[in-house]
Parts: C-alpha cells; structure tokens; sequence
C-alpha cells in the first residue's frame, strides 16, 4: 500500500530534496514549510507518519509534536535534525515521537526509521482486523461450558475482566487452555482492541530475551542495525502473557520483576526509560510455589505473579463439555481437510466420554483430527480412534504415545500403526492410508515424508496421484 506522509522543513531546498526523494520510494508526500503550517494541513489530512523538523522557527519541532499528541496520540511522528542534542532526543521520547534522526544526504536513517514505522503501522493494522475477528471467536458466550467446572472457572474470569491492571496467573496441566482462557481475558475487557501478545518463554534465546521483550538501540551490540521495538512495547495499551514462565532463566526472571513491578522499561543500550500500559498475565503447567521452594523461580516474581491465580480445570473434571469440543474440532478438521464427516456418532461419543485424557483439550483436539483423517464416511465412529480408546481391536489409526511433540527431523525414528482386517481393504488402500499418516507426521514435508518411506519425491507425487 501507499502511505501518507506529512514532511514539515522550514528550509525550502531541503524539503524539496527531501520530498522528491520519499516519492521514489513509493510514498505519497505532503509538505509544509513552518510548524503553524503544518498544524493547520493536519486539521483536515490525516497522514500515517508525520516527519518534522526540529530546529524551526516559531514553533519548533517539539513544539509541534507535543500539540499533535493532544489531538492525534497514535500519528506516528518522526523528529528530523542537523544538530539535535541528547537533551532533545530524551524530550522528544518522553513527548511520544517514534523515533529521532539525524539529517543525511543521503536520509539513511530517515528511509530506516519509515521502513521501521510502517512496518509497525502493517502489524497496528493486522491487529486491530485479528481484534475484530478475535472478538467474536473469544466472546463468553463462544466458551464451551457445560460442566460445573467451566462455569465457575467462567464465573471467576467474569469478575477479573473489569478490572484489567491486576495481573494475572494461570495455572493449569499442559493442554487444558490456559493461553485460550489468556485471549477470553483479554478480548473481554477494555483492552480488547489493543493487542494481546504472547511470548513463549522458553523458545527465546537466553541472549535475545531482553532484545526481544524490551527492543534495542541502533549499534547497542554486533548485529543491531537499527533501532527495535520490543515485544512489551508493542502491546502498548494491550496485554503481554508469557507462557510457560515457569521455564524462565532466574537472570531473566529479575529483569522481567522490575518491569512489572514499574511499568517502565528501557532498550538494549538506551538510557531512557520508557512507560508501558500492559496487563501482564502468566501461564505455567508447574507448581511455581514447589519452584520457589528449590530456588528454581523467584520469590518476589512469585508473589508479583500471584496477584490473582486461576486454575484452569483438566478435562477430566469438566466431562460434560467433551462432546461440544470434540464436535467443535471435528467440523473445524472437516472444512480444512475437506472431507465429508458431519457427524460424531454416538459409539464415539461414549469412549470420548470415558476415556481421561491426559494429554487435556490438545490431545482431544489431535484425536479428533487423526479420526477425520482416517474416515471416509459422513460420521466419525467408535472403529476411528485408537485401539487402546475402545478397549478392542479396529480399523484405526496411530498409537498416541508414538507420536513426538518436537518437529520431527529426517533421522528420528517413525513408527506407523495401521490396524485393518484382511479381506476388508485393498492393499492400494494400505498404502494410501500409510502414506496420508507419514506426511501429516512430517508436517506435510514431502521431501522429508519421502524419506522416511524409502522412496523418491518423485515416487511419493506418484503414488499420490489417481492412476490412469
């Protein structure tokens, strides 16, 4: 897309230059020559980024920009200057500007500080049309509740939305919901239009948590390019839930109290300090209380988690809602795998509602998959689900415990259960079903399926394809 932009360059040569340069990058520039000029543009355009010259006549750049936070707090606004000093900078960040720059000939930092910018206002944008969207798919009346667990786990979540400063603990058995539990929180309270960020903590290096959470200064270490915002930063107004925070290095754990504990936060080589208005929430499968006990998680970071603590119930406690659930995916598997299932039969229904599902609503969710896979028909029967599930022997298709959670690799050991009874499936039929459970195990990695069959990509493409 095209975006607007407003220059305001009291020097006219220089803003000429400076305009005709940012329309050969694809902008759409409007110019003004002095601050007054630049107020009244701004009262009936309405750019994305506004770049303006500090050093001016009249009403300076700082001038200008602390009249149009007032008025227009989220115009992003750029600072432009040929001889700013440290004082200027520090001002212009406490006033709101996006960033502060040096002028160039060339407009390096300029053209930088845009591409930063508009990559921000793509990601604003993407987020207010996932908000929308995330609003109706996490509204209260979309949460499947039929047990008495879910209801008064609802009922406690109900009462914690209206007050959306209180920081949040969600505890529960990996797989019950807690990261979704996380998003009903958010996308029912006032700051369900702002964005709601998750951080997996132990997926992000030890070396780049703080880069990552908090952003980083322009050459603040070897690699840092440019400036960068952080994570927390950009759930300005939002939340920021960090998931598995159980699995966090206690070095880290310090840095991510003061934040919480102050709601400020500086980057990576910056002297400033920044406030943010987030929710903090966290998620964790463990025992953080046992943790503090083994001088595994931080004392203080504990009791500035455990503000309000929520235990999302297992599966098991919360039978009653089984059925919707494995119904609710069953019809989502249907539509992405296009197949003809529209129903779960009753049979399927009685060894869902017994079976206790250690694994929590993900095993239940991968279970139903693996059943819509392996049917052929309009209903997803008993005969579609493990062996172990029944209690019997069937026509199904993969043991759970030899599934990996990890990305599987090309040298990890696969094994594939097909059960069938003679005379009942073709041998093309076999190999059909073979090949559908190999590549869903390689994540529909052909290459990497082929391999694990002993064959060739070619050979795999083949025997995918109807003969003739």
């Amino acid at each position: 897309m095209t975006w607007q932009l407003l220059l305001v360059e009291d020097e006219p040569s220089v803003r000429e230059a400076f305009a005709l340069r940012l329309s050969d990058q694809g902008y759409a520039v409007q110019t003004a020559g002095s601050g007054e000029e630049a107020l009244s543009v701004l009262r009936s355009f309405e750019p994305d980024i506004l770049v303006l010259d500090l050093i001016m006549p009249n009403l300076s750049g700082l001038d200008v920009l602390s009249r149009v936070k007032q008025t227009s707090p989220h115009l992003l606004v750029i600072l432009l200057t040929a001889r700013g000093t440290v004082k200027d900078a520090v001002e212009a960040t406490k006033l709101g500007a996006f960033d502060f720059v040096a002028k160039s000939i060339d407009m390096e930092d300029l053209l930088h500080a845009l591409r930063r910018a508009t990559e921000l206002l793509t990601l604003q944008r993407q987020i207010r049309l996932q908000s929308g969207q995330d609003l109706e798919r996490y509204a209260f009346d979309r949460v499947i509740a039929e047990s008495p667990a879910t209801h008064t786990f609802l009922n406690q979540v109900r009462e914690l939305v209206k007050n959306d400063r209180v920081t949040v603990l969600l505890q529960g058995e990996t797989g019950t919901g807690k990261q979704y539990m996380g998003r009903v929180i958010h996308y029912n309270g006032p700051r369900a239009r702002k964005p709601c960020i998750e951080v997996d903590c132990p997926s992000i290096p030890r070396e780049l948590f703080e880069s990552e959470l908090f952003g980083h200064e322009k050459g603040s270490f070897t690699g840092a390019a440019g400036k960068k915002t952080g994570l927390i930063e950009m759930a300005e107004g939002g939340t920021v839930l960090f998931d598995e925070i159980g699995d966090l290095p206690l070095p880290l754990q310090a840095k991510l109290l003061r934040v919480i504990e102050e709601r400020t936060l500086r980057r990576v080589g910056g002297s400033t300090t920044i406030p943010v208005d987030v929710r903090f929430m966290a998620a964790t499968n463990r025992n953080l209380k046992d943790a503090v006990a083994k001088g595994e998680f931080r004392e203080d970071l504990y009791f500035r988690l455990n503000v309000v603590t929520l235990t999302v119930p297992p599966l098991r406690e919360r039978r009653e809602d089984i059925v919707m659930l494995a119904e609710q995916f069953m019809a989502q598997s249907a539509i992405a795998m296009k197949k003809p299932v529209r129903r779960l039969a009753d049979s399927a229904k009685a060894i869902l509602s017994q079976y206790e599902f250690p694994g929590n609503i993900r095993e239940l969710r991968n279970l139903i998959e693996r059943a819509v896979l392996f049917c052929q028909e309009d209903s997803l029967e008993a005969r579609h689900f493990p062996s172990d599930m029944r209690g019997g022997s069937g026509p199904v298709a993969v043991t759970p415990s030899s599934i990996p959670t990890a990305p599987l690799q090309p040298s990890d050991p696969m094994e594939v259960h097909i059960a069938f009874r003679l005379g009942e499936q073709s041998l093309a039929n076999l190999e059909d079903r073979i090949i559908a459970e190999v590549l869903q195990r390689a994540g529909g990695n052909k290459t990497l399926a082929a391999k694990h069959l002993g064959i060739t990509r070619w050979m795999l493409d083949r025997r995918r394809k109807p003969q003739a």
